[in-house]
């Protein structure tokens, strides 16, 4: 079978939390770091998985290995220029894994780290979309919004290797090669990042169950 690779960003430094210390996705929800929930989920779903790390490299790093010891894990020596910058080198990195392993990689499916609301079901479902659909981008839209997760064609990555500054892939969907396919999902999360302490405590008030396995740990209130 094709793969879909899973590419999760986890490098930015996370300054709108306030003291600009990267430790935003360490913070703790229903018993595990942020940037934990969406690595289960990717899991699940996507093969291989890297791990794009940048600010609180080691930190996030150790946490990651914690689940998955076998984990592909980056450091974006370059993160603190923009999140084009780790893109690049997510996409460098599974460049290589496919060398090395070889197989058919269709494209690569990638995560915010700071997203850990977006359910597996609509993970799965872009997933199924893309199969179907792999020379075109697959996001999610919810409300009639457009979100994250984006599912990146592999014909593409060389030209997001191109893009430069503080921008994703979306950049390039106005191309006029460029075909985008939206998948309508009822996840909310798919519109929901933590940049800021607010965020962090609406996430923190939130009744949404997200974990992939195992027993559900008491929500810290």
């Amino acid at each position: 079978m094709n793969k879909i690779a899973g590419l999760i960003l986890a490098a930015g430094a996370g300054r709108r939390m306030g003291g600009g210390l990267g430790g935003k996705l360490l913070l703790p929800y229903r018993g595990e770091p942020l940037v934990v929930h969406v690595l289960r989920k990717a899991l699940a779903v996507c093969d291989p998985v890297v791990v794009v790390t940048g600010c609180n490299a080691a930190e996030v790093g150790h946490a990651l290995k914690d689940v998955d010891s076998t984990l592909r894990i980056i450091q974006a020596t370059d993160w603190n220029r923009g999140q084009a910058r780790s893109l690049r080198a997510g996409l460098a990195g599974l460049d290589d894994v496919e060398k090395k392993e070889g197989g058919d990689m269709l494209g690569a499916l990638v995560l915010l780290g700071d997203q850990p609301l977006v359910r597996l079901e609509t993970l799965t479902a872009l997933a199924e979309a893309f199969r179907g659909d792999p020379r075109s981008f697959v996001a999610p839209r919810y409300d009639g919004r457009r979100g994250n997760p984006v599912c990146i064609p592999r014909a593409w990555f060389p030209r997001v290797m191109t893009l430069d500054g503080d921008v994703g892939a979306r950049a390039l969907l106005d191309h006029s090669d460029a075909c985008l396919h939206l998948v309508d999902v009822e996840d909310a999360g798919v519109l929901r990042d933590v940049d800021t302490v607010e965020d962090y405590q609406a996430l923190l008030n939130s009744r949404d169950s997200t974990l992939v396995h195992g027993p559900q740990p008491p929500l810290v209130d």
